[in-house]
């Protein structure tokens, strides 16, 4: 178990540094681009991130699509769960897609491979790319407060997401300067978010520190029993069971960080719940690796 909680705290320790350069960046009274930086990852690298993984992965799709169905379960299952206890004790509701979006991406897609290898890397992919797809139309639709279909089909991450799966259904392969092209494009993504966290992180106080706390354990627990429970529900097994418990788990994404800034939501209630989640994460996520990995 300590050689476990070793790992994951290898895994979330450069995330922590990053967010701690846009703190202090932050501290030093130095401007920070907000929006620039969110545009830019929203629609240049998380879409030329998002293209490269599906295309590249070879998994069978048969099991992938195994995948994409448990994911959408999940996000039904615990999208009302979550916005019918913010609205019950008078929160902002739209938050609830904070509580519902993990960290699947830079998080959740190395826990998977280190558990299960390629096999697992390859089922997390598809579930980070359902997940994006959920979160751009219908989340981004719930945090603007309003639904605009012309902006689901012209997101770039949408169209990235279909493009790739068409792509990869017709058997076409990509040039290689053009895959290492995007994929140069898609890593800044993550750091870049990351970086952002940190900026907000800054403007935190601490007499909201009691709400944040009680809020992530809630958020923690109501994730942990929809995985397991979906994951029975559906009746999977092996690393499909694995994957989707440990992508349902995994802490806040950063992602609901950018598009509480976008909308205008309270963005240092958000960024508080990743700060916190994460740090939790360390304690409860070797737990839940330790009962998948003897079952």
């Amino acid at each position: 178990m300590i050689a476990l909680a070793g790992q994951i705290v290898g895994i979330l320790a450069p995330g922590f540094f990053l967010a701690m350069i846009g703190l202090a960046w932050q501290r030093s009274g130095t401007a920070f681009p907000l929006d620039f930086v969110t545009l830019l990852v929203i629609n240049v690298s998380m879409p030329a991130l998002l293209f490269v993984t599906l295309v590249e992965t070879t998994a069978e799709i048969s099991t992938l699509w195994q995948i994409a169905v448990a994911t959408v379960v999940v996000h039904m299952v615990f999208a009302p769960v979550a916005i019918g206890i913010l609205k019950a004790a008078g929160s902002d509701w739209r938050l609830g897609v904070a509580h519902v979006v993990g960290n699947t991406g830079n998080l959740g897609i190395p826990v998977c491979y280190f558990a299960y290898g390629d096999t697992g890397l390859a089922y997390a992919m598809t579930f980070f790319a359902v997940q994006c797809l959920l979160l751009f139309s219908v989340g981004e639709a719930v945090y603007a407060g309003r639904f605009d279909v012309r902006k689901v089909y012209t997101s770039p991450i949408v169209l990235s997401i279909t493009a790739a799966v068409g792509f990869k259904l017709m058997n076409i392969e990509l040039p290689s300067l053009a895959i290492e092209t995007l994929s140069l494009m898609g890593q800044i993504a993550i750091p870049l978010m990351l970086i952002t966290l940190g900026v907000s992180l800054a403007s935190m106080r601490a007499r909201s520190l009691p709400s944040t706390l009680m809020w992530s354990m809630v958020r923690t627990g109501l994730a942990i029993a929809i995985g397991f429970g979906v994951a029975e529900l559906l009746g999977l097994e092996g690393a499909v069971r694995g994957v989707v418990v440990l992508e349902t788990v995994v802490p806040v994404a950063v992602f609901n960080f950018l598009l509480a800034v976008r909308h205008s939501r309270n963005s240092e209630t958000v960024a508080g719940l990743v700060l916190v989640t994460h740090l939790a994460a360390i304690v409860y996520l070797p737990f839940v690796l330790a009962i998948l990995l003897s079952e």
